[in-house]
């Protein structure tokens, strides 16, 4: 190597030396003039679920980087994150599996009990009670729900006694095993609103007695037949009830709305009445699906004669 050439390289390696002592004295001197120094990682407040590390930065001068290693981290989902999708899954998967599985038992298994339900209210052994009007026609309202309550019967007043100015009033006399409670509800529900089985447990045992004096003393006996099978029998049943097996018969048939009728006049130790039974179908009544074809809505009506 020439004399000039190991002068060429002493000059270089003085430059680099030179230019290495320059930038610490320039970085030192920003360092100085701007009273900052090199700042440890600042940590972002909060907590963020996605991120495994909180953003850090470090400044060098009048520089701030940002911490890059979160750009180079596994793209995963953190293991607290997991968690929770996984419990919202299985939360879903239940409530997904009860709602189906309600469905399919109300669309499959409804129907079942329905009908499970209405021969079992069929089949209940109750007893109707019936009052015998004849006994009934010379008592004053009060009377006659003085003789009704001593009776024992369960009474829901529909129209008490009192509130009509004109005089009569209305009442239903209630299974034996159905209570007031449960029987108010059912009537401010609707009949018509009723399952066929709910209606049957309410109609069987069960009459309405309608007590009028407005054009005269007029009482109506009205009832649901669950037993006779057929309308005759059901007419039967119900001049039987009122004691009526004997009576004149002057008139029978069927009238304009589709009852089967017969009337007549009765005499009895309080008075000569008109009397008057009427058997229809019980659907053709109430609009209710799944009633027995062989159930009857039956009417028995006494009037004073003039």
């Amino acid at each position: 190597m020439t004399q000039d050439e190991n002068l060429r390289d002493s000059v270089d390696s003085t430059e680099a030396a030179v230019s290495r002592a320059e930038e610490a004295r320039r970085r030192k001197a920003s360092h100085a003039r701007s009273g900052e120094a090199e700042v440890p990682p600042t940590r972002r407040a909060g907590f963020h679920p996605l991120a495994r590390e909180p953003k850090s930065t470090v400044q060098i001068g009048d520089v701030r980087y940002y911490d890059g290693a979160e750009l180079s981290r596994p793209l995963e989902t953190p293991p607290r994150v997991r968690a929770i999708m996984l419990a919202a899954m299985v939360v879903a998967a239940v409530i997904g599996c009860l709602f189906l599985g309600r469905y399919f038992d109300q669309i499959m298994n409804e129907p079942i009990r329905q009908q499970q339900t209405l021969q079992e209210n069929l089949a209940r052994e109750v007893s109707y009670d019936f009052p015998l009007l004849s006994s009934l026609m010379p008592l004053s309202d009060e009377e006659i729900m003085t003789a009704l309550t001593d009776a024992g019967y369960t009474l829901y007043e529909r129209t008490p006694v009192g509130t009509d100015p004109d005089g009569g009033f209305e009442v239903i006399k209630l299974p034996a095993d159905v209570s007031l409670e449960e029987a108010g509800l059912m009537y401010v529900q609707g009949i018509d609103k009723l399952s066929a089985g709910d209606a049957v447990k309410l109609l069987k045992g069960a009459w309405t007695l309608t007590v009028s004096r407005k054009a005269g003393d007029d009482m109506r006996l009205r009832y649901a037949d669950f037993a006779s099978g057929t309308i005759e029998k059901a007419v039967q049943g119900a001049m039987q009830v009122e004691g009526l097996e004997n009576a004149e018969v002057t008139d029978s048939g069927v009238d304009d709305s589709g009852n089967t009728y017969q009337a007549g006049v009765v005499s009895t130790d309080n008075g000569t009445y008109n009397w008057r039974v009427s058997v229809i179908e019980l659907d053709e009544v109430y609009d209710i699906s799944g009633l027995p074809n062989t159930a009857f809505y039956v009417g028995i009506r006494f009037t004073a004669q003039a």
